[in-house]
């Protein structure tokens, strides 16, 4: 034993450093998660000249909008051409676009025209992110557990409360997210009027770190959660059922009864197999729910990057526009890669290169 320790270290050491990073790049994981930020990168870079380019192609400016169609005359002309060379709409396409590269590189996305006039839109960006992510986040995970909890038990105990449970759940995914949130402020804010219908405290608060302002968040966060978190965990228990009844109806389960394991037992080995392709899912249901949340922060006045999005669209301000598209599909292709690199970890046939 001790002589092959020494002779794999005198193998490395041989090998030196040169080798051992070399051998460290041709690790199979390592390769994955190179091709996969390779991919991500490309489709950002698509992405972000697609977010440059529409707006632009579009007939008008921002300028347009500002001063309205109706305005007219010598001073308003000079006006709007001066403001058009301030922010850089009359020089010609490509060099536009080189500026907008700079400027994403920088961190700059501009100024904002009309919803917080004259604010730096990253600023305004940073401080309505944490709102959808505290929503986004919070609920795929929850759900995700909850519901193949649901539809594991469903599918291997086969007992009316655990029908009832995944029918329920699964009655519950049918249905739009932003239409169950009406239903339920309309239950809760309107008929019973134990919870708010609108904006994120309580008017008249001072917002602070304090347990008052605290409960008033608190119930302004419990609509759009409840909302999403039962739409969201039926779309799990659904895929988790149906992964269940594939894997008890397998040669090793029928193997394992026959050896005399116990039903806990056997449960545990179906669900360690059933798990796995639920997690290709998460990439969709991530995507679907970012765009489920950003609709009912506009519903009920929660303020992040949805209700951000609806003001900047409503007052053609086309800064926020661009930095509100910009922030969710950066937090999609993140979130996407993520999921990507956490699933090579758990398959060990990718981790190891010997399939997937």
């Amino acid at each position: 034993m001790e002589s092959a320790t020494v002779t794999k270290m005198e193998k490395t050491k041989k090998r030196g450093p040169i080798g051992v990073i070399t051998g460290w790049l041709n690790h199979p994981f390592v390769r994955f998660v190179a091709k996969k930020a390779a991919f991500y990168l490309v489709v950002t870079f698509i992405a972000l000249t697609f977010i440059f380019l529409i707006p632009r192609l579009m007939p008008g400016n921002p300028i347009d909008y500002m001063f309205g169609g109706t305005a007219t005359g010598v001073d308003v002309q000079q006006a709007k051409e001066r403001l058009e060379a301030f922010y850089g709409f009359s020089k010609p396409l490509l060099e536009q676009y080189a500026n907008f590269w700079g400027q994403l590189l920088r961190g700059d996305l501009g100024q904002s025209f009309v919803v917080m006039r004259g604010r730096a839109v990253a600023t305004i960006i940073m401080d309505r992110l944490p709102f959808t992510l505290i929503l986004v986040v919070p609920v795929l995970i929850i759900s995700f557990f909850l519901g193949n909890w649901i539809g594991a038990r469903a599918g291997y105990l086969k007992s009316k409360r655990s029908d009832i449970a995944y029918f329920a759940a699964v009655f519950a995914n049918r249905m739009p997210s932003f239409w169950l949130v009406m239903i339920l402020t309309f239950l809760f804010s309107g008929v019973l009027r134990i919870l708010p219908a609108w904006g994120w405290y309580d008017p008249g608060l001072i917002p602070g770190w304090n347990f008052t302002f605290f409960l008033s968040v608190l119930q302004h966060y419990t609509l759009p959660f409840i909302a999403l978190l039962v739409v969201w965990t039926g779309a799990w228990s659904s895929g988790m059922r149906s992964m269940i009844i594939y894997e008890t109806n397998s040669g090793y389960m029928s193997y394992g009864q026959q050896l005399g394991f116990r039903k806990k037992k056997l449960m545990s080995y179906a669900n360690r197999n059933a798990i796995l392709p639920q997690f290709t899912g998460l990439n969709m249901i991530l995507n679907s729910l970012i765009g489920e949340t950003l609709v009912i922060e506009a519903v009920l006045g929660w303020p992040g990057i949805g209700l951000l999005s609806f003001d900047s669209i409503t007052s053609r301000d086309y800064p926020v526009i661009l930095g509100a598209f910009l922030v969710i599909m950066v937090v999609v292709i993140l979130g996407n890669f993520l999921i990507d690199i956490l699933y090579g970890i758990i398959d060990p046939r990718i981790r190891t290169g010997r399939g997937g």
